[in-house]
């Protein structure tokens, strides 16, 4: 997969859609790609290194203990680790065959300094993520 083909797929997500062409070409070019096939776990439970990983082809699954998460090509797991400094809880799991894009803590640190929008943008993110759900909480408790 090209970098053009990246970039496409991180303007598709909530996550990066709103960043920059410098932002997502650096990003899509420093990033560490994985390859992965069915079974393979792309995230082990109980990791003990902070990243995110995006899904660029093919299905993975978030392994919940009640159902798995079924995530395709544009899902992004784990910013809030990344974010918050914390390891991820659930292991995630191929689906199928794919490709996977991993941002470590190293470059999350880098992009933030090299691109203080990014920084802008994830907290306006949060923020209205957070209204989002406040205002969801108001709604089944006023029922």
């Amino acid at each position: 997969m090209n970098i053009n083909e990246i970039i496409k797929i991180l303007k598709k997500t909530e996550s990066f859609g709103t960043q920059t062409d410098s932002f997502l070409n650096t990003l899509a070019f420093t990033s560490e790609k994985i390859e992965y096939s069915t079974g393979d776990l792309i995230i082990k439970s109980g990791e003990k290194s902070i990243k995110c990983v995006v899904i660029l082809e093919g299905k993975a699954f978030i392994q919940k203990k009640t159902s798995p998460i079924e995530l395709k090509a544009g899902s992004v797991v784990g910013l809030l680790s990344l974010i918050n400094n914390t390891y991820p809880k659930d292991a995630l799991i191929a689906g199928t065959k794919g490709l996977a894009m991993v941002i470590n803590r190293e470059l999350f640190d880098k992009l933030l300094q090299e691109f203080p929008d990014f920084n802008r943008n994830l907290k306006t993110k949060i923020i209205s993520d957070l209204n989002k759900k406040v205002v969801s909480l108001n709604a089944v408790i006023g029922q």
